[in-house]
């Protein structure tokens, strides 16, 4: 008995915003299974087109015809990003041609969803399985963090949602939950403090004041988040609370960075005041 699943996934799915687009081009139909952002698959790629030199680990000429396992949250490369992405939008049994649209050529590919393995859904997992889903998203974004900013940002983003599914972390407890919320509330942290660094590179200054917020009630915060912090209040020539921030960290003077950016903050100070008084004697004279 032939099935038709149009009513379920119909025959398009695209996402402009990111490039993606998927149409199904055949259906053996089984079982009504699709993969979820915690999901292990197997997928045949039958063809791939316009690669071009691209970085990926599945997307890979010579595993064209091959059966390829991929682990949902472990890509770190755009491509295989979208592709995790792609492949999410299908159900077991589909074969679809995959388009991720380029700066160039869309990178084109025709693959088959041919088994689900294991399919976890977020809200089931325990205290200790969402640490470590945040930190595996958060060492994915510092790998990607140099080259592909924005896709670091992403997973930095995904990992703050994981742990924030358990605040308070105060509450939880290593006997009792499997791990202290002490250990969840400095990954958090680390976190905020990684999106600070991508917030940066979008000149997105007040954002990253609002994930450094933590540092004025610490009494040892962490070099990287006060010294973004502070750059932040710098490009924003609040310089006063840029100079108060720097120093938080008592021996900011022996770090080259910091005096580079304390100096800075001074001199931007001084010729602020400068401007200030020059239009104060223009009004009056």
């Amino acid at each position: 008995m032939a099935y038709k699943m149009e009513w379920y996934i119909g025959t398009e799915w695209k996402m402009p915003r990111k490039g993606l687009y998927k149409k199904v081009l055949a259906l053996d139909f089984k079982r009504l299974c699709k993969p979820h952002l915690l999901s292990t698959v197997i997928v045949s790629i039958e063809q791939v087109l316009n690669l071009r030199g691209r970085e990926s680990i599945y997307l890979d000429d010579q595993k064209a015809k091959q059966d390829v396992t991929i682990e949902m949250g472990k890509a770190c490369t755009p491509l295989d990003y979208y592709l995790e992405i792609l492949v999410q939008q299908m159900i077991e049994g589909e074969t679809a041609e995959c388009i991720i649209e380029t700066k160039i050529l869309p990178v084109v590919c025709i693959l088959t969803l041919k088994s689900v393995l294991e399919s976890k859904e977020i809200q089931m997992l325990r205290p200790p399985e969402i640490y470590q889903l945040a930190l595996n998203y958060k060492e994915n974004g510092v790998k990607m963090f140099r080259t592909y900013p924005k896709f670091a940002h992403e997973y930095f983003a995904r990992a703050a949602k994981c742990l924030i599914s358990y605040k308070k972390f105060e509450n939880l407890t290593k006997k009792r939950d499997g791990i202290a919320g002490k250990d969840m509330e400095d990954l958090m942290l680390q976190i905020h403090t990684n999106l600070a660094a991508c917030l940066l590179i979008e000149k997105r200054y007040e954002d990253v004041i609002y994930h450094t917020n933590f540092v004025d009630n610490m009494n040892e915060p962490a070099e990287k988040s006060v010294y973004r912090r502070a750059v932040a209040y710098y490009h924003m020539k609040e310089f006063e609370l840029a100079q108060k921030t720097i120093e938080r960290l008592p021996n900011f003077r022996k770090k080259k960075e910091f005096m580079s950016l304390y100096q800075k903050v001074k001199d931007g100070w001084k010729t602020s005041n400068n401007q200030y008084k020059g239009m104060v004697q223009k009004m009056f004279s």
